[in-house]
Formats: structure tokens, sequence, C-alpha cells
């Protein structure tokens, strides 16, 4: 017999202020793999987080993490997870080790067996220097690699990450995922929401998001594929160049000294735009779109396929 995903949520609702926060969302997520969640701030992606951390517990479905029950056996969900929340949870008088310290005699490691993989955390995190360091003298990048070894102490299968490098540089955030990535190449299970494009990107898959419903689910080349590139075309006249564009009938927009041109497969139109267009032409730049206009399009279609979305989210 097969064993049980990582994570495996059926038809989870939440209900709150008599608002729906969550409306019947079902997710798996396979051992071993790591999975983004993204979507619009208010999208559900944090209640869905704290779902799967039994801090929230939902109006119908069922949850099961780690093949534990999550609604009948809480405590043994939170013996099998490690969390990484947006807001942290570290005591910033207290020392990194003492952190460590407190949260492992919480998961019920203590004496020779807590020292020592405190010490292997310290290590594996490059911490070690600093164990002696109060968190508040830490910089953004060296807390949130506590806050992950904090999540790590009693070794869980399952980590779940609400957009853990919030406000960290690119090379803090580089250094976060690559040791993640270990993580998961060692069989850990990871759902994180993320506002970044190359976290989403790096993903095994991208689940979107919009007012507690799941729009999309897929490998990133699915989710990018409906969502072309545009040809930003920089022109002394930007106002004569929209208007010949709009009468070849091209999807475009004016963005400062740009026009926009969108809609379009960019491989097979640009060169025979460039030979037909009568304005002289500055600079030419291609641009992928970014995880917002991803989302921006799940958006659009979910609402148009069901445009009755907003009436009922609010009964």
């Amino acid at each position: 017999m097969p064993d049980p995903p990582g994570i495996d949520v059926r038809d989870v609702s939440v209900r709150r202020g008599g608002h729906t926060i969550l409306r019947d969302v079902s997710l798996t997520v396979r051992r071993g793999e790591r999975v983004a969640m993204v979507g619009l701030n208010g999208a559900g992606k944090t209640t869905l987080l704290s779902v799967l951390a039994t801090l929230v517990v939902p109006r119908s479905g069922r949850v099961f993490v780690d093949g534990v029950d999550a609604l009948d056996m809480p405590a043994r969900v939170r013996s099998r997870i490690g969390v990484v929340f947006q807001a942290s949870a570290l005591e910033p008088r207290m020392s990194v080790r003492d952190n460590l310290r407190f949260i492992a005699h919480c998961q019920g490691l203590v004496g020779r067996t807590a020292t020592q993989r405190i010490g292997e955390l310290l290590i594996a995190s490059g911490l070690d220097v600093f164990a002696a360091t109060p968190v508040q003298r830490l910089s953004g990048g060296q807390r949130r690699r506590l806050e992950l070894a904090r999540a790590l102490i009693a070794r869980p299968p399952i980590l779940l990450l609400d957009e853990p490098t919030l406000g960290l540089d690119v090379a803090a955030r580089r250094a976060f995922w690559s040791e993640i990535e270990a993580l998961v190449d060692d069989g850990r299970t990871v759902l994180c929401s993320t506002h970044h494009t190359d976290e989403a990107r790096d993903a095994d898959r991208v689940v979107v998001l919009d007012r507690g419903a799941v729009l999309a689910d897929g490998h990133w080349q699915q989710i990018r594929a409906p969502v072309p590139d545009t040809i930003r075309l920089q022109v002394p006249d930007v106002d004569e160049a929209h208007r010949w564009l709009a009468a070849q009938r091209h999807a475009v927009a004016i963005d400062n000294d740009s026009v926009v041109v969108s809609g379009t497969d960019v491989q097979a139109a640009l060169p025979a735009l460039l030979r037909r267009m009568p304005h002289r032409v500055l600079g030419v730049d291609v641009v992928a779109p970014d995880l917002m206009d991803l989302v921006g399009h799940w958006i659009d279609v979910r609402r148009r396929d069901v445009p009755q979305l907003d009436a009922e989210r609010k009964q």
C-alpha cells in the first residue's frame, strides 16, 4: 500500500465574521514535494497554512498531515510539522542558543539529546558563531535562518512556510531557499506561500488562490503558458505610436515613454512589427510576466467563468 501524501486537504471551508475565507479547498502535496501558493493579499494562503498547523479549525472538510487526521489528532500533527510564519516567533532578548533550547523543550527534547540537536542546527544554519548573541542583534537574514532552524528542531517531515523570505535581500533569500532545497532533496514536504516569481518558478508545483478558492494548480509552465510576454517599445512620440498600433488591432497601452504591446506571440510578431511600424523605435524590450500578472490572469478567468463568485463569498 503506497504511503499517504504529506499533505491532503479535502473540501475545506473556513468562515470568519460572516465571510468565507476558504471555499471547498482541496490540495494534495506529495512527500518530498515543494509546492508554492500564490495569490493577492486576502486570498486565503495564511488561513490554509493555519488550518494545517492546527491553529484554525475548518467549518467543513478533512485535513490529513503526514497521514494523521489533523482534526481528530491535532497534537500528533504538531509533532510532525515545522512552521515559519510571517510574524517572528523568536524571543528577541534571548540568545540564539536559548531560543533553540526553549523550542526543543517544548518539543520534548531535553538533556544531551537537545544539546546535540541544537549544536547540529547551529552549525547547519551557520549560526554557531552567534550562539550567545541575543536575537535582537541579528540581521534579518540571520533571524530567518534561526526561524528555520527552530522549525527543524524535531526533524519534522512537513514544513509550512508563510512568506518566509519577507523583507530579506536577494542574497539572503537565495541562501534560505538553498537550505530548503536541501531539505526537500532529503525527503521533506514543503508548502509555502510567496509573492516572489523566482520562488514560485522553482517549486515543483504552483497553486493559485483567490478569495479562498483554488483557481489553478500545476507546474510553473502550465500556470505561465496562457500569459504571453509583452513587447515594450521606446519611441519619441508615444501617442502617435499608440494610435498606429491600436489601428493595427494590437492590444496596446502607454507606460511613461514606452508603448506596451501584449496579447501576442512575441517571437513571431516582433520582427514583422518592427518592419511595418512607421515610427522610429529607440529601444525594444521583451518582458516576461511577473507573478502578479499570472495571478491576475487566473483571477480574470475565474471571475469570467463564475461571475457570481463575489456575491456568494459574502453569503
